[in-house]
């Protein structure tokens, strides 16, 4: 055999082995990071099941009784072809919504100590995010304190909003949303004075769930 043959006969063996021997000093490339999610599928898949959550934010009423509320939500999707997203959804908070007038010469106090709602939700899954819209029953206490005299009351009346929700996870999920409650007006006897108002709200908040 010649050199000449001999020389390339040996650049051939070593194009052959460095590459098998690259892999082997720096390894395979690692997996792409999933971040939690499972992917693939349909979008409105990703949605379905029942999930719990809290959620804080704050609320205006109609007559100026306004602060912040806070508490617990539960619910369940179910999708109606590849992205539409339907379910039912309950909550109950706490709530810290207040004002003072003068009634009858003293100081009365309207308050909002807890409020909850029962509503049919539906949405338009987008992969990860979730636009939705919702309506439904609410409730809420209605009290006015005044002439060291208390008089509550239980209103129930409508419920609608709208929001976004994104899955940071394949169980957890974040929203906002703006939801109004409408309730009618009451008339509250405190003593020798009475005292119309109204408890409807609009409430603006945050919430994060997880989906089991």
């Amino acid at each position: 055999m010649s050199r000449v043959t001999s020389a390339l006969a040996f650049v051939a063996l070593c194009a052959a082995i460095t590459p098998a021997a690259a892999a082997d000093m720096y390894g395979n490339p690692p997996p792409a990071a999933s971040y939690g999610y499972s992917g693939g599928g349909e979008p409105a898949q990703q949605w379905v099941g029942p999930y719990v959550g809290a959620q804080v934010g704050y609320a205006w009423g109609k007559d100026g009784v306004h602060g912040p509320q806070g508490g617990l939500f539960g619910g369940v999707n179910a999708k109606v072809g590849s992205n539409i997203v339907v379910g039912g959804e309950g909550e109950l908070n706490i709530s810290g919504q207040e004002r003072y007038t003068v009634l009858n010469g003293g100081l009365a106090k309207q308050s909002s100590d807890w409020n909850g709602a029962l509503r049919a939700r539906a949405g338009v899954a987008f992969d990860k995010v979730m636009p939705y819209a919702s309506v439904g029953v609410a409730f809420a206490d209605d009290t006015v304190k005044a002439n060291g005299a208390t008089d509550t009351t239980t209103k129930v009346g409508y419920q609608i909003g709208m929001g976004i929700e994104g899955r940071l996870t394949d169980q957890i999920s974040m929203r906002g949303e703006v939801l109004h409650s409408g309730f009618g007006d009451t008339t509250h006897v405190v003593g020798p004075a009475t005292q119309r108002n109204n408890a409807s709200s609009t409430v603006l908040r945050t919430g994060a769930a997880y989906k089991f």
